[in-house]
């Protein structure tokens, strides 16, 4: 830019000067030195470092805190992560060393050592030290199949999601958090599946199960809470001669001391159940993860097996699309003379749960 300069030149004419005052401006501005791409770099790796330092610390106070799970149910809910916080202890663990932190890298090696030592078993094979009677499964037997689904009460896709399960081919079928509108397209389903004890309700406590074979008794149990398990017996099934006991349910998710208690209460009254000659199945949403010391109360109350130990610990709801958001709360639980021949899970496109698929057979007690 040019300014006429007040003071006349040569020949007595104006003449243009240049603008110091912006041709400084313009040099400062060009003085300014560039953030070099090293610099930038570091930075970056700064926050990372300070992320991951942040999620170790948190991960060692949520281990810390599971240690009351039994006592508080907002250290229950806690507990529920402890996957999560293994994924997050492995690289801080791994920083600390790395920056000569030992406090820290010893305080965040022994939390995550107490978190695998829950998670490990579930990558071993069954353990069937437990089984009291003596039992043998009838090789010529076909496996049945049981599929459970917490279909999303806000689920529209019914049709869809209905078309997904029967492909499965499953000998029963259990369904969660199913409304009034399923009703019709459950109804529609009586070719392949017979026999059906729906309950359903506009709330998050319907539910509905369905069977290819009849039963012989079914019990709607009145645990005093809003959603009601259900308890069938059944008398002999295909060619399985033995009969066997199901019994299915969804208890209310625990958000606060008094849902906590009416979770850990159904459970608990039902696990009782389980303590009998009959082989037996406990299923269901069961809003608690294997985490937790009250899943092994139920557990030792009834004494029952998870069907998923030896098949890894894939989370079965996964309302956030990542690897840190899952949480296994559906579960098949068998006692001794039930034995799983395959557990499986199978995403459901239209629900925040999976699909729980458990191939199992009924052994005959060895006379």
């Amino acid at each position: 830019m040019q300014c006429r300069s007040p003071w006349p030149g040569q020949h007595g004419r104006y003449v243009a000067r240049p603008n110091v005052n912006s041709e400084a401006g313009d040099l400062m501005e060009n003085d300014t030195p560039a953030e070099s791409d090293d610099a930038k770099t570091n930075r970056r790796s700064g926050v990372i470092v300070r992320l991951i330092n942040l999620f170790g610390l948190v991960a060692i106070a949520g281990t810390v805190l599971s240690l009351a799970a039994s006592q508080h149910w907002i250290a229950d809910v806690v507990v529920q992560f402890r996957v999560q916080y293994l994924m997050l202890l492995v690289p801080s663990v791994t920083l600390w060393v790395g920056k000569r932190f030992f406090k820290r890298a010893i305080v965040g090696g022994l939390a995550l050592a107490a978190n695998l030592w829950f998670v490990v078993p579930y990558y071993s094979p069954q353990d069937s030290t437990m089984t009291t009677t003596p039992a043998v499964p009838n090789s010529n037997q076909a496996a049945l199949r049981l599929l459970v689904l917490n279909v999303l009460r806000t689920n529209e896709e019914i049709q869809a999601t209905l078309e997904e399960v029967v492909d499965e081919n499953a000998d029963f079928l259990f369904l969660m958090e199913v409304s009034h509108d399923w009703n019709s397209h459950l109804q529609g389903l009586k070719d392949r599946y017979p026999h059906q004890q729906l309950i359903c309700r506009d709330d998050y406590t319907g539910v509905a199960f369905l069977s290819k074979y009849p039963w012989k008794d079914v019990e709607i149990i009145d645990t005093g809470d809003a959603n009601p398990p259900l308890d069938f017996i059944f008398s002999s099934v295909g060619d399985q001669t033995a009969g066997f006991r199901l019994i299915a349910t969804h208890p209310l998710p625990p958000f606060g001391a008094e849902l906590t208690d009416s979770r850990d209460r159904q459970l608990n009254t039902l696990a009782k159940r389980c303590q009998s000659s009959l082989p037996t199945l406990m299923v269901g949403d069961f809003n608690l993860t294997p985490w937790s010391p009250r899943f092994r109360q139920v557990l030792d109350v009834g004494q029952l097996r998870d069907a998923s130990q030896g098949y890894g610990i894939s989370p079965t709801l996964t309302p956030l699309p990542t690897l840190m958001g899952g949480l296994k709360v559906d579960h098949v639980l068998a006692n001794c003379r039930v034995t799983i021949r395959d557990f499986q899970l199978n995403s459901c496109l239209h629900s925040d749960h999976q699909r729980v698929i458990v191939d199992f057979h009924i052994t005959a007690t060895v006379p």
